[in-house]
Parts: structure tokens; sequence; C-alpha cells
């Protein structure tokens, strides 16, 4: 005699569960403005990112239009992308053994439409069995290692890129958006010591792979700007696109200021995520933060 899954009881306003934990969420998609009470429009035009989640203070996240926000149980708000996305596979043309290739672009759902299914009154057998497939689809296609690095990080700074600024330190003095800055990965081996840990040659444990090149990325569009007592560091979002032969283990992140050189190439920050990630099985996107890569009040 089989068993039914009981499912976590609702509560008021719920309108989704997740696939298979079936907790229940209430979402909302982001079209347009006044959509959801706690999005502004993103500061920053030039960004992909048009609206901006402020949850309070300290946490504030980037939203591209038809992304949604989760409200979960506790009153907890995130992001979860609502855009299709895209992977690349080469298809062997005939006959087999040919060795002539075609690139062709497949769709697949969302990782919303991946994660969660909307409520359709109790739990019956169909309900439970589109949870089950929606939560096979997320273990294929939606790991979360794959998804944009938004959520789950922490952001230290390098203590000899703060004191360079004013002690004069032999190439610490950082021109945040004229001098080539980048950001490196790293696995979670790498242990940051903001205190000993000074140029770039400090670093181990630099992932490899395809479409990641040793060193890093370039910031693209960096901006330093001030307005109302705050000094904004700012730039593009870092993509490394999807590769089978790519990596999958980066957790750190490290922002330094490149010469050509690992002895003289100045480090600035690290972000730590709170799992790996990597390219393997779609584009991975470091987003930074609504506020920028890093502000500094002036009041």
């Amino acid at each position: 005699m089989s068993e039914t899954k009981e499912l976590p009881p609702l509560f008021e306003g719920a309108t989704h569960r997740m696939a298979g934990s079936g907790e229940p969420v209430k979402a909302v998609q982001w079209k347009k403005d006044g959509d959801h009470p706690k999005v502004e429009r993103y500061p920053v035009e030039r960004r992909e990112y048009k609206g901006m989640l402020v949850v309070d203070e300290k946490h504030r996240f980037g939203l591209r239009f038809g992304d949604w926000i989760i409200e979960d149980a506790a009153g907890r708000l995130y992001v979860v992308p609502g855009q299709l996305r895209q992977f690349e596979e080469m298809i062997e043309q005939p006959p087999v053994g040919s060795g002539n290739f075609r690139k062709i672009k497949k769709n697949l759902p969302s990782v919303f439409d991946e994660t969660y299914v909307p409520l359709a009154g109790g739990p019956s057998v169909a309900a439970m069995l589109l949870l089950l497939a929606t939560a096979l689809l997320g273990l294929l296609f939606a790991a979360p290692t794959d998804l944009p690095l938004i959520l789950g990080v922490t952001h230290l700074m390098f203590y000899s890129s703060l004191l360079g600024q004013w002690n004069g330190l032999a190439n610490a003095v950082f021109d945040l958006d004229t001098d080539t800055i980048k950001v490196s990965a790293h696995t979670n081996t790498y242990a940051p010591n903001q205190d000993t840990h000074d140029f770039f040659d400090d670093l181990t444990n630099e992932v490899t792979g395809t479409n990641y090149t040793a060193g890093g990325a370039t910031l693209a569009s960096p901006v330093v700007s001030r307005a109302t007592g705050t000094v904004t560091f700012d730039a593009a979002d870092v993509v490394w696109t999807q590769s089978a032969g790519g990596f999958s283990t980066a957790r750190k992140f490290v922002v330094y200021k490149s010469t050509g050189s690992g002895p003289t190439s100045r480090l600035f920050s690290v972000v730590t995520a709170d799992a790996d990630v990597g390219n393997v099985t779609g584009d991975l996107t470091v987003a930074w933060n609504a506020a920028g890569i890093a502000t500094w009040s002036t009041t």
C-alpha cells in the first residue's frame, strides 16, 4: 500500500509550491512599474537590470523584466529568473561519421518554471506528478551551480587596498574607472587573507576550463560616481559563457587591478559564494549588487 506525501500547509496569498519539497510561496512576476510594492527602477540604465527589489537597507537585488519575486511562509523575499534559457548543441550531419557538424540552439524552460508549480486546488495525483517532473527537470537542466550569482555571497576588501589610498603604499592607489580591473575565479580551497594577501601572485587555486582565461575577465564599463553622500564603484556584470568543458567549482571571486604581472597586480576585494558555481551547463553570470560593486559613505 503506497503512502501519499502530505504537502506543507498553504499560507494566505500563496500562489505556487516548490517542486520536490512542496513548500508554498507567493510569486509575483515583475513586468512593469507597480507590479510589486518593494521594487524600484534600477538607477543605472546601461545595465541589464531594470528594477531593484529593496528588501531592507542592506539587501537589494537586481531585476530583469519577467523575473519573479518570491515570498516564503516566513516572509523572506528573493528573486528567481523568469526568462527562457538557451543552450547550443553540435549535431553531426548525415551520414554518421561525416565529420560535418551544425550548431543548433535549443530553448530550456526558465529557472522559475522548473522550480515552482502553480496551485491548482489540493494535492491531486496530477499535481504531485507535476511536482516530480519539474524536480527532475531541475536536476537535469537547472543545477544551482549555473544560476546567476546574485544571492548568498560575502564581499570583503583586502586591507592593503584600503591603506594604500592614504599612506602612499607602492602601487596601491586604484583609479577604478580607468585602471584595468579584473575578476578572477578560484575554488573554495583558496583561503583569502585580508592582512597578508596584497598581489595577484598571492592567490591560489584559480579555476581552469573552456571560456575561462587565466587571470579572469576584465570589468567592462567601470564607473565611479557620487550621489547623496555615497561614492559608488560599479561595472557591468561578468559572464562566462556555457561550455561542457568549462568549470564547475568556482567559489571565490577576486577583484584586482591588473598590470599584466602577478607580483604587481594589486588585490581589491574578494566575493565568496555560498556554493560552488560554474559554466558547464549554462552561462555563469556574476551579477553585482544593485547598489554597486562597492560603496563608501561620505557623511
